[in-house]
Protein backbone atom coordinates (compact mmCIF):
# COMPACT_ATOMS: atom_id res chain seq x y z
CA UNK A 1 0.00 0.00 0.00
CA UNK A 2 1.14 3.90 -0.80
CA UNK A 3 1.97 5.87 2.02
CA UNK A 4 -0.98 8.29 1.92
CA UNK A 5 -2.52 10.85 4.32
CA UNK A 6 -5.92 12.41 4.15
CA UNK A 7 -6.27 15.93 4.85
CA UNK A 8 -9.61 16.77 6.54
CA UNK A 9 -11.14 20.69 6.39
CA UNK A 10 -7.87 22.13 5.38
CA UNK A 11 -8.87 25.64 3.46
CA UNK A 12 -7.03 26.41 0.28
CA UNK A 13 -4.04 28.15 1.42
CA UNK A 14 -3.71 25.55 4.09
CA UNK A 15 -3.55 22.95 1.96
CA UNK A 16 -0.99 24.75 -0.27
CA UNK A 17 1.27 24.87 2.96
CA UNK A 18 0.82 21.46 3.98
CA UNK A 19 1.38 19.89 0.56
CA UNK A 20 4.71 22.21 0.44
CA UNK A 21 5.61 20.27 3.52
CA UNK A 22 5.18 17.20 2.93
CA UNK A 23 5.95 17.03 -0.72
CA UNK A 24 9.82 16.44 0.04
CA UNK A 25 8.56 13.48 2.14
CA UNK A 26 6.94 11.66 -1.40
CA UNK A 27 3.82 10.95 0.52
CA UNK A 28 0.70 10.81 -1.85
CA UNK A 29 -1.98 13.56 -0.12
CA UNK A 30 -5.30 13.54 -0.56
CA UNK A 31 -7.56 16.70 0.24
CA UNK A 32 -10.68 14.99 0.88
CA UNK A 33 -14.06 16.65 -0.53
CA UNK A 34 -17.27 17.49 2.12
CA UNK A 35 -18.78 14.99 0.14
CA UNK A 36 -16.67 12.15 0.30
CA UNK A 37 -16.47 13.02 4.15
CA UNK A 38 -19.16 9.44 4.27
CA UNK A 39 -16.83 7.12 2.91
CA UNK A 40 -14.74 5.25 4.79
CA UNK A 41 -11.22 6.48 6.27
CA UNK A 42 -9.46 2.65 4.76
CA UNK A 43 -11.03 3.39 2.03
CA UNK A 44 -10.25 6.81 0.79
CA UNK A 45 -6.37 5.36 1.45
CA UNK A 46 -6.86 2.47 -0.67
CA UNK A 47 -6.01 0.48 2.28
CA UNK A 48 -9.42 -1.82 2.04
CA UNK A 49 -11.08 -2.29 -1.69
CA UNK A 50 -14.57 -1.64 0.36
CA UNK A 51 -16.30 1.09 0.08
CA UNK A 52 -17.75 1.47 3.46
CA UNK A 53 -20.29 4.76 3.39
CA UNK A 54 -21.76 6.19 6.60
CA UNK A 55 -24.49 7.73 7.36
CA UNK A 56 -24.86 11.26 9.18
CA UNK A 57 -21.00 11.95 8.22
CA UNK A 58 -21.64 14.94 6.57
CA UNK A 59 -21.05 18.77 7.56
CA UNK A 60 -17.78 20.13 8.89
CA UNK A 61 -15.74 19.05 11.76
CA UNK A 62 -12.27 20.09 12.96
CA UNK A 63 -9.11 19.17 11.00
CA UNK A 64 -7.93 16.26 10.34
CA UNK A 65 -4.80 14.34 9.19
CA UNK A 66 -5.05 10.53 8.55
CA UNK A 67 -1.85 8.48 7.25
CA UNK A 68 -2.57 5.26 6.10
CA UNK A 69 0.48 2.78 5.40
CA UNK A 70 2.86 4.30 7.82
CA UNK A 71 5.18 2.99 9.88
CA UNK A 72 6.69 4.83 12.78
CA UNK A 73 9.65 6.68 11.41
CA UNK A 74 7.05 7.79 8.85
CA UNK A 75 4.73 9.62 11.60
CA UNK A 76 7.71 11.17 12.61
CA UNK A 77 8.67 12.39 9.98
CA UNK A 78 5.12 13.68 8.68
CA UNK A 79 4.75 15.74 12.37
CA UNK A 80 8.02 16.76 12.35
CA UNK A 81 6.98 18.58 8.59
CA UNK A 82 3.70 19.85 9.57
CA UNK A 83 5.22 21.12 13.03
CA UNK A 84 7.44 22.83 10.87
CA UNK A 85 4.86 24.30 8.07
CA UNK A 86 3.16 26.15 11.46
CA UNK A 87 0.34 23.46 11.88
CA UNK A 88 -0.23 22.40 16.08
CA UNK A 89 -1.69 20.36 17.99
CA UNK A 90 -5.21 22.32 17.32
CA UNK A 91 -5.00 19.85 14.01
CA UNK A 92 -6.18 16.43 15.40
CA UNK A 93 -3.80 13.38 13.22
CA UNK A 94 -4.61 9.72 13.28
CA UNK A 95 -3.15 7.02 11.95
CA UNK A 96 -5.11 4.04 9.96
CA UNK A 97 -5.65 0.91 12.25
CA UNK A 98 -7.76 -2.58 11.28
CA UNK A 99 -10.35 -1.07 14.10
CA UNK A 100 -10.92 2.41 12.55
CA UNK A 101 -10.25 1.66 8.85
CA UNK A 102 -14.28 1.11 8.15
CA UNK A 103 -15.05 4.48 10.09
CA UNK A 104 -15.44 7.19 8.15
CA UNK A 105 -13.53 10.64 8.79
CA UNK A 106 -16.37 12.37 11.27
CA UNK A 107 -16.05 9.03 13.17
CA UNK A 108 -12.22 9.01 13.38
CA UNK A 109 -12.19 12.92 14.03
CA UNK A 110 -15.18 12.83 17.33
CA UNK A 111 -13.03 9.79 18.48
CA UNK A 112 -9.59 11.31 17.96
CA UNK A 113 -10.94 14.39 19.65
CA UNK A 114 -12.79 12.67 22.77
CA UNK A 115 -8.93 11.40 23.57
CA UNK A 116 -7.05 14.90 22.80
CA UNK A 117 -9.73 16.17 25.54
CA UNK A 118 -8.97 13.48 28.00
CA UNK A 119 -5.07 13.76 28.06
CA UNK A 120 -5.55 17.55 27.93
CA UNK A 121 -6.74 17.00 31.54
Amino acid sequence: MKKTVLLYNFDETELAKARRALLPLKFAVRAVKEEEYHLSVGYLTGLTDECEEKENSSGKFGRLVVMGGFLSPDIDKLLAALRKAGFGRDVLKAVITPTNASWSGRELYEEIYKEHKLMQK
